[in-house]
């Protein structure tokens, strides 16, 4: 996952640009996916192995939870820390590689968390299987997994050349945020995301490229069987409020 790694420490100074409003999005995210965690009070520790910049995590702790957050992405863990530290949370940012979760003491979590489409970015479906049986080992028994990712599905079959741009105003400043999709094959594409926005200089962008495979929710709610948990259903936007299908089961 080096291109990985390297284009989200590439990212990092721009991340929150992508919503709309990011401190906005950490509040609404968090409210989501509370309900679908045991209270702060009953859950004990709970790790979120695909943290970013800590949208979730940072919510979260807001809530009560007791949170720790790994990322593979140095750059945007050391924000993560900054960011925690200037809402006065208290939350354990960590490098680590969600295919292995070596510094994440097995049979500690309540929860394991994965969202953002963080899976997709393993390029097969045996990575996929050996980071969802590093997660089951990571969770107490009858522990929650929570994952979310694209709903694939149709997007394989139209292979689009690009997702719609997405336009913000920031006060008297103007945002665009778009990508270009290269597929390579029919799982497989470079994402190139295109971050251009006003400033008090006038307008920049920033450029950032990865890769990504593509798979449906139902093969990795398949995967994440196979990888032992049980109790697992796949929970649509409509039934969450969450932006992708959520993938929960239980250890």
């Amino acid at each position: 996952m080096t291109n990985t790694t390297l284009a989200y420490d590439n990212l990092t100074p721009f991340y929150h640009l992508i919503f709309q409003d990011w401190h906005s999005s950490i509040e609404r995210q968090a409210s989501i996916i509370s309900r679908l965690l045991p209270s702060p009070e009953e859950a004990g520790p709970v790790l979120d192995c695909a943290c970013g910049i800590g949208t979730q995590a940072l919510g979260l702790a807001a809530l009560g939870y007791e949170m720790e957050g790994t990322d593979i992405s140095p750059g945007e863990v050391e924000r993560a820390q900054r960011e925690a530290a200037s809402l006065g949370l208290s939350v354990g940012f960590r490098a680590d590689d969600m295919r292995t979760l070596t510094t994440s003491e097995p049979g500690r979590y309540a929860a394991v968390m994965c969202m953002d489409n963080s899976l997709p970015h393993l390029d097969s479906d045996e990575e996929i299987s050996t980071a969802l049986k590093a997660m089951r080992t990571r969770l107490k028994p009858n522990g929650t997994l929570l994952l979310s990712l694209r709903d694939y599905g149709k997007l394989m079959l139209d292979r689009p050349a690009m997702m719609p741009p997405a336009f913000f105003q920031d006060g008297v400043f103007r945002r665009f945020v778009h990508q270009v999709w290269d597929w390579t094959d029919e799982r497989r594409y470079r994402f190139h995301l295109y971050l251009t926005f006003e400033n008090a200089l006038g307008w920049q962008s920033h450029h950032v490229t990865g890769t990504y495979r593509a798979i449906t929710p139902d093969e990795v709610a398949a995967l994440t069987e196979k990888a032992g948990f049980k109790s697992v259903r796949t929970v649509s936007p409509d039934e969450s409020g969450y932006y992708q299908p959520i993938i929960s089961a239980v250890a």
